[in-house]
């Protein structure tokens, strides 16, 4: 799968929180998503194993830099087709 539908399922898993925090997911760059309370780790748990539910994607850590913060791209770039 495509980086780019990986990306969106992931922001159509986290619509819901998104707009509940009173933002889109359409004006959502690759600011952290922690940092503006979007998620927790918890739901970033739980985001991981939906979009690889959805997508048939596995995400490998070793791939995965939260160093600049947990970002949709940080995560989209850590899944991976099996």
């Amino acid at each position: 799968m495509a980086d780019g539908a990986v990306r969106t399922t992931i922001l159509e898993v986290l619509r819901p929180k998104v707009e509940q925090a009173g933002l889109s997911v359409e004006a959502l760059g690759d600011e952290d998503l922690v940092g503006l309370g979007i998620i927790d780790s918890i739901d970033v748990m739980n985001l991981i194993a939906e979009v690889e539910r959805r997508t048939g994607c596995s995400f490998v850590w070793d791939m995965f830099d939260a160093e600049d913060g947990l970002s949709v791209s940080a995560l989209a770039t850590a899944f991976q087709a099996k």
